[in-house]
This record gives C-alpha cells, structure tokens and sequence, in this order.
C-alpha cells in the first residue's frame, strides 16, 4: 500500500504516529477532554496531539517534534473542536477544559489526503516560500519584492492590497514573522521585507487616488455596519466597500485608527501618515465614519440591523490589560498598558516623568511600547520578564533598541506583590523563575524558585502582560452569542 493509500481510509491502514506514552507528572494540574466520545485526561495548556497520543489516539503527523516548537505545517494532524467551524491543527492547539475533539471522521481523512498530495506534489505551483507560508496574510512577497525591484511601485502595492489594504502601516508595526524564515538569513542576513512594502505604500499614498487591487464593483443595494475602526474594521470596511457594498465604520473614539492611533506610540508609527493611508477607505463610493459612537452605550447589534444594515461586523479591538492578580495591584502608580500608551497618544497626563523609576512587566511589543515611551518622558525604566530574552513576544530589534536607549532588562522573574509606600507604590517584589517544560505554545513554562525573591524600588508600575476585548455589552445585547472560551 502506498504512502498516500494509508491516509485515504481510516482505522489499521493509517501509518503509525510517535507514541507519547508518558504518564502526567504527579501533582501537575489536569483537566477532562472528549476525544471522538471518549473522555481523556489531559493538561491544560498542552498540545491537543500530545494529550491524543498520550491516550492512544493514532492522530497523524509529519512535521511533529518533542523538541521544536509546533509548526502545524504537514496539516496532517488536523481535528474538529466544537464551537470551530473548522479544522484546526491539534499540535497547535492548547488544550483547554471541557473541549470535544474529534479526530477520525471521513471528512478529516480527506483533508488529510489532500494535504498529504500537496506534500507529495513535485509540481513547483503547489510551493510557497517559507515567508509567504509564515505571514498570516500569505502576502505574495516574492511578487512583490520583485516589481518593487522593477521599479513598479503601483503595481507592487496593488498586489499586497490584495490580502493587506495599509501597508506602509503594517510596514512600521508588523512582528515580522516572515523575515524570522527568509531563506536569505542563510547567506547574510533576511530582506527587510516588511520595510520594502511600507516603503512601497508611502509611495502610492502621495497619489491623488490610492491603487486598488481591483475596480470597485457596482453598488449592491447592500449596507454593511463596521463596529471599531482599528486595524481590522478598516481592512474589513476597505474590502465590503470594493465588493459593491455600502459601509458605515462606528468608533468610541472621536478618530480612525483604533489600537494603531491610541496605543501605538508616534515614534513608531506617525499619525499624519497613518491617517493618510487610512483615508483611502474613504475614497472609494459609499463609505461613512461616525466617531464618538460606542457598541453598548449608543447603539447595540440589534438596532444596527433594525435600522437597515443587513450585516455588522465587530472588530472592537482589545482596549483592557489581563490582571497580575498580585496584591497591591490597585494601588496609585500602578496603570495599564493601553491606558497609559492611550493617555499618552492623546495627550493627557501620565504620571511619568524625568526622574520617575518605573517598572514594565511583559516581554511583547506594548511592553516596549511603554517602556520606551516612558524613557523618552525622561524616566528610568526597568523592564522585567518571567522568561528569558529569546522567549520575549517583542522582535529582537525591539529589545536591542530599548537596551541601546538605556532600559535595563531583567529576565527570569515574576511579580509577588506591589509594595505600599505613603498610600501609593513604592516597589515591586519578584520572584526568580526558572524554565521548566514547554507548554502549547513551544516556549518553556516558567516554575518558580523558592527562597529567592527580590525587590525593584519604583514609582509606577506597568504591566503589559497582555491585552483582553471589554465584553460586558454583551450581557445587554441579544443579537450577539459568546463562545464557550469566553
């Protein structure tokens, strides 16, 4: 039977998969799953494969390893979650408690297939680079480096409009996944891709009309209501509105941009140009925006759709910080990360300034967003991470740049408490952490050490340990469902 024969039919024919027999750790927390109806006892935070094959379950996989950081790039290993309305990769996938997982039905043996031929194919249409495969968009990159290197500019920017309408903005704040995988990091160092294409969409933005990747088509008769006029209720309006249909973008804010206007600083992305870019949503027919006008306060999804529109679209955007959960962190002194990135973009007044100590806890980009935004007011900051610098979220260029300013780092530690000084803060207590086993994600979880806590004097504490959408206009509001992981 041949290679691809065993993943057509289900049962014995399947090829056999890397057992992880190993039992759970004693004393480590556990959860229960249902796998194809049977309940599993599983870790939470772990790999949905791992807790599979720990039970037995031949879940197929090809690009799966203890030791690499999961990839879900074979897709052999693809399962039905219920609340997903599609497969998704299980060696991606955390496990979480109460999930039902199927992992054997036809339909899943003929994705399988399918992906399996994709693999097998020595046909060269079938292959994409490794940075078109790591950005999420899959923008043709080669395709456009290569008119970019013609000198076609327009036609460059066109076809990144296709799965990306801003990117001179995407240019300045992308993560940069792609170039992590450029191929020629191997000679030298990676293409700066993504400055390429925000070089390319300054260009076109000096244009009276901005490009399009295609004309847009006659009017529907259609009404469309975009909630938030961040990142994703722009790309979402810019592409109804080339589709034919009418749109209204509402924003709580008085001005476009969202997350991209408020909470990232002008240093990295100017405003002048962001609102430039933004506006070519607003040359094409049939577009509105009405700022000032917040989703649960004066409209909720019901209304919208009684008043007309026959779909609304909700790219709210996530505008409150995830808890420390830590004592003393309500003091005075201690202010979110949006918050504090949002007063200061408006112009309001943040208690940082020249000779303020200031501690950020985090390692991704708002972390340094506020970090260096606090070392440009003029304060000494202390950035603090529970994991180690090559585990930080931020790009690596991110932190070398903060170091290179003067922001101290200090890894391997976690907040105990915020320590109380004349009624507001006036330190933080960490404990040292050390790395223990990766979880889901592939990076190494961090487990405390005992007997070694320290203490970092300050007088403001920011902690940008991740962002959350506010969701409590939901309970008023019919016209909206939450998921299960909500």
């Amino acid at each position: 039977m041949s290679l691809l024969e065993r993943y057509i039919q289900p049962g014995e024919s399947q090829l056999p998969t890397v057992s992880h027999t190993g039992e759970i750790p004693s004393g480590q927390p556990t959860c229960t799953i249902t796998i194809d109806g049977q309940e599993v006892t599983a870790i939470p935070g772990e790999a949905i494969l791992r807790a599979a094959q720990r039970a037995g379950f031949n879940v197929p996989t090809l690009c799966d390893d203890e030791k690499l950081a999961p990839a879900a790039a074979c897709r052999m290993c693809l399962v039905d979650i219920e609340g997903q309305d599609r497969p998704l990769p299980s060696c991606h996938i955390a496990v979480e408690p109460g999930m039902k997982i199927v992992s054997s039905s036809d339909a899943l043996f003929k994705l399988r297939k399918q992906n399996l031929e994709y693999i097998l194919s020595d046909h060269n249409a079938y292959c994409m680079p490794p940075c078109q495969i790591s950005c999420p968009t899959h923008i043709d990159i080669p395709g456009y480096l290569e008119l970019m290197a013609k000198g076609q500019h327009v036609e460059a920017a066109r076809l990144v409009k296709e799965v990306l309408p801003f990117p001179y903005m995407l240019g300045l704040v992308c993560p940069k996944p792609c170039q992590e995988v450029c191929r020629r990091g191997l000679v030298e160092e990676e293409i700066a891709i993504c400055q390429c294409h925000g070089y390319t969409g300054e260009l076109v933005m000096e244009m009276d009309v901005a490009p399009t990747p295609f004309p847009q088509k006659v009017a529907s008769g259609k009404r469309v209501a975009v909630v938030g006029a961040g990142p994703a209720g722009m790309t979402a309006a810019y592409y109804i509105a080339l589709n034919g249909h009418a749109v209204t973008v509402f924003d709580m804010m008085d001005k476009q941009g969202g997350i991209c206007r408020y909470g990232i600083p002008e240093y990295r992305l100017p405003k002048v140009k962001l609102d430039k870019e933004l506006n070519s949503l607003w040359q094409l027919r049939d577009t509105e925006f009405k700022g000032g006008k917040k989703l649960g306060r004066d409209f909720n999804v019901d209304q919208l759709l009684a008043q007309g529109y026959d779909a609304v679209f909700l790219g709210i955007g996530a505008w409150s910080s995830n808890p420390m959960r830590v004592p003393g962190e309500d003091l005075p002194g201690v202010i979110e990360a949006i918050n504090y990135l949002r007063q200061n973009a408006e112009g309001d007044p943040v208690p940082v300034g020249k000779g303020n100590r200031v501690v950020v806890i985090g390692g991704g980009f708002t972390t340094f967003d506020c970090a260096r935004t606090s070392r440009r007011l003029g304060a000494e900051v202390t950035v603090v991470y529970r994991r180690s610098r090559k585990e930080m979220g931020a790009h690596y260029s991110e932190v070398d740049d903060a170091e290179h300013e003067g922001i101290k780092l200090d890894f391997y530690a976690a907040p105990v408490k915020i320590i109380e000084k004349n009624g507001r803060v006036g330190g933080v207590e960490f404990q040292r952490m050390a790395l223990g086993e990766p979880d889901a994600s592939g990076r190494r979880r961090p487990v405390p050490v005992e007997g070694q806590n320290f203490t970092i004097e300050c007088d403001t504490v920011i902690p940008a340990i991740g962002q959350i959408p506010v969701l409590d206009w939901i309970e008023r509001d019919t016209g909206v469902r939450k998921s299960k992981r909500e």
